[in-house]
């Protein structure tokens, strides 16, 4: 069964993205936080200051945790990123709550979670990126953290080599994703359908045969964007309507808490499942298309 560490989780540009995607919605809900309730008081200017300062020092943290190890071995497992940004954020939120009442929860989510996840993700992103440019690598991370990898930064030829390479050893984990070897085929399927065009010592058997591999990995591939957009399009309408509620934009009829805690599980759970499920279907599909593959006639130079 396929692990969620075999997926690999891109950390320098996506964290510089979701720092602007985060800091928009930061922006969004202290913007109508303060101008519509007068939430903008001391207290929460001081969660805010906090939520900026201990995010970037978290990034920054978790960088020089990282990259050394990187450096010196390509991989590294590294645990204590996560029991330091529960603490770092858990332990306030907790005296928060003892201090001012879980009424306060809300206000503290605005001023300080999402700052502290937009400054985690700005300064760690900025420190992988830099670290990405410097040594011609790409650094990824496993869905659940603790795990790291780098692998180096090829254009498109030697993707496309690599790709040939790994249909002639037809293991189908190559494809999707695993630590330490897989460089992310499915994402370049489109590109590498066009390159095949430009193969002429392959002959039309073969060519026919990896189009069918191409065309499958680029049906997953949509299939798999479809899922996570609707993950992040129900979590989206999660969010709208705990911080809705809470800001009093949306009027309902029952405590939204309470069904915001059990559909979020229910969200994840079925995110997982369904993420193991496609990665299984994706690997028996392609175990079968490899079966049809003649190895010698892939035109592999050595």
């Amino acid at each position: 069964m396929p692990q969620f560490s075999q997926i690999p989780l891109p950390i320098g540009q996506m964290r510089l993205f979701s720092s602007i995607v985060m800091g928009l919605a930061s922006g969004f809900f202290i913007f109508f936080g303060s101008t519509n309730h007068g939430w903008f008081t001391l207290t929460r200017q001081i969660y805010f200051v906090f939520a900026v300062v201990a995010g970037l020092l978290f990034g920054v943290l978790e960088a020089s945790l990282v990259i050394p190890k990187l450096v010196k071995n390509k991989e590294a497992f590294v645990w204590q990123v996560v029991p330091i940004g529960a603490a770092l954020f858990g332990v306030p939120l907790l005296l928060v709550i003892a201090f001012f009442g879980v009424s306060e929860y809300l206000q503290f989510g605005v001023y300080a979670f999402f700052p502290f996840l937009t400054a985690t993700a700005a300064a760690s992103g900025w420190r992988f990126r830099k670290f990405e440019k410097e040594n011609k690598v790409d650094a990824f991370m496993s869905y659940f953290g603790f795990e790291y990898w780098t692998q180096p930064t090829l254009d498109y030829s030697e993707l496309f080599y690599y790709f040939l390479r790994d249909v002639a050893s037809k293991g189908p984990h190559h494809f999707w994703g695993q630590l330490g070897s897989s460089r992310g085929y499915i994402g370049y399927s489109k590109i590498f359908m066009d390159m095949l065009k430009e193969k002429p010592e392959i002959d039309s058997s073969t060519r026919k045969n990896l189009l069918k591999i191409l065309k499958t990995m680029n049906k997953y591939r949509y299939i798999g964007l479809s899922g996570l957009a609707l993950f992040i399009g129900s979590i989206s309408v999660i969010m709208i309507l705990l911080f809705g509620a809470g800001l009093g934009y949306i009027h309902l009829n029952f405590n939204v808490a309470d069904i915001v805690g059990p559909a979020s599980g229910i969200i994840l759970f079925s995110f997982a499942i369904g993420v193991l499920v496609l990665m299984k279907s994706f690997q028996r599909t392609i175990s079968r298309l490899l079966a049809n593959i003649d190895t010698s006639k892939l035109a592999l130079s050595t």
